[in-house]
């Protein structure tokens, strides 16, 4: 008999996804061994760090977090399509993730976003990791979108807000 994979899909929520963090250390405590990982906007940051064995350094960093922290992380953009450009949070997010290509997962992983110009998701599950996830994670108005392939990129909750697809 053929193992069954699990899947686990990541959904939106601000800061209310970091609890993602919590509901994946519950699934390896009860034993259950997620094979593939998908996540939008807060999901793929997280399902990136799980995806990359690298939750813990992620809960350790967001646990620190202080009022000021978050406030310094903040890199107010005028005229960038977002009020703020994601910079800074991003550039403290790679010292964690090290990682930065699909290939160099442990286990297989997929990241949202939406494309500006059509109006569709727009699935990431190889390349440049950073580049899926700071583009998943692209609020609108709150954060500048991502440029790729001549395409304007915004977070992947706009169209599909928990990618179970």
């Amino acid at each position: 008999m053929r193992k069954m994979k699990i899947g686990l899909a990541l959904g939106s929520g601000a800061a209310r996804g970091w609890s993602h963090i919590g509901v994946i250390k519950a699934l390896k405590q009860t034993g259950i061994d997620i094979d593939i990982v998908a996540g939008c906007s807060i999901g793929s940051l997280v399902g990136a760090a799980y995806a990359c064995n690298k939750l813990s350094a992620l809960e350790q960093w967001v646990c620190s977090f202080r009022y000021w922290d978050v406030l310094r992380l903040m890199d107010v953009s005028w005229g960038r399509g977002g009020l703020l450009r994601g910079e800074r949070v991003f550039n403290h997010y790679r010292d964690i993730m090290p990682v930065t290509d699909f290939d160099h997962c442990s286990r297989r992983f997929g990241a949202v976003a939406t494309n500006l110009s059509t109006g569709r998701e727009l699935w990431f599950t190889e390349g440049d990791l950073h580049l899926a996830v700071r583009a998943s994670c692209s609020m609108p108005g709150l954060m500048s979108p991502v440029e790729h392939n001549g395409y304007w990129l915004v977070d992947g909750a706009v169209v599909n807000p928990v990618p179970v697809s």
